[in-house]
């Protein structure tokens, strides 16, 4: 019994941390925060190109 009663508290505690930080949370920091402003994606860009260059390897080698 004296298990079950601590366990629920620990349960308890942890919902009210994990709703304490939940609420300090204020969301983006600024209005731009996701959008695309800012330098370019580089690993885009490489797998774009060895995408390119796979598939003109499999059109000439056929």
């Amino acid at each position: 019994m004296t298990t079950a009663a601590i366990a629920l508290v620990l349960i308890a505690l942890l919902a009210y941390a994990l709703e304490r930080n939940h609420r300090r949370q204020q969301g983006p920091s600024s209005s731009l925060s996701g959008s695309r402003v800012g330098p370019p994606d580089r690993d885009l860009q490489r797998i774009a190109a060895e995408l390119a260059q796979r598939r003109f390897d499999a059109e000439t080698h056929w």
